[in-house]
């Protein structure tokens, strides 16, 4: 009887193996689980941040927000430790720091990754040039999918010494 139980234990285990690594397979079997960035979102998020720069750069700053989403579920992180909701109150926030002294926008070593089916973490770098201080620093952007398709529904973005 020991030995029937035994044998029987060591069956369900190897099933249950089996039944991991076939769901493995039928998952891809990627080495990314499944998060391999689309192509074709890496291109709309690469779109909204050159719209991002474009705007910036032309003193646009309703535009430069237009890659958040409205919802108030929005969020940024400024390098304060300033936390915004919103796309209303991220502009207004944007109009009293740097109406009339923006400089030059410059987004580098941007990172997209995958971290859901509808969902992505950006990270890169971004730079003012504004003589004489030349603010940069670092971002994260998280980019979510929704009715306007992928927009940026929160923003971490920290000054760099």
């Amino acid at each position: 009887m020991e030995e029937a139980r035994k044998h029987s234990v060591i069956a369900r285990a190897c099933a249950a193996w089996l039944l991991l690594l076939a769901g493995c397979a039928a998952s891809g079997g990627d080495r990314h689980g499944g998060r391999e960035v689309d192509p074709r979102d890496e291109a709309a998020i690469r779109a909204t941040l050159a719209a991002q720069t474009k705007s910036w750069n032309e003193g646009d700053l309703p535009g430069f927000v237009r890659g958040y989403a409205e919802s108030e579920r929005m969020s940024f992180v400024g390098s304060k430790g300033e936390i915004v909701h919103g796309r209303a109150a991220l502009l207004a926030r944007y109009q009293r720091n740097y109406s009339g002294k923006m400089g030059t926008l410059t987004f580098g070593d941007v990172d997209v990754r995958r971290v859901g089916p509808d969902a992505y973490v950006v990270l890169g770098k971004w730079a003012l040039a504004r003589p004489p201080d030349d603010p940069h620093g670092v971002f994260t952007l998280v980019f979510e999918r929704g009715p306007e398709g992928l927009q940026i529904v929160h923003d971490h973005s920290s000054g760099a010494e």
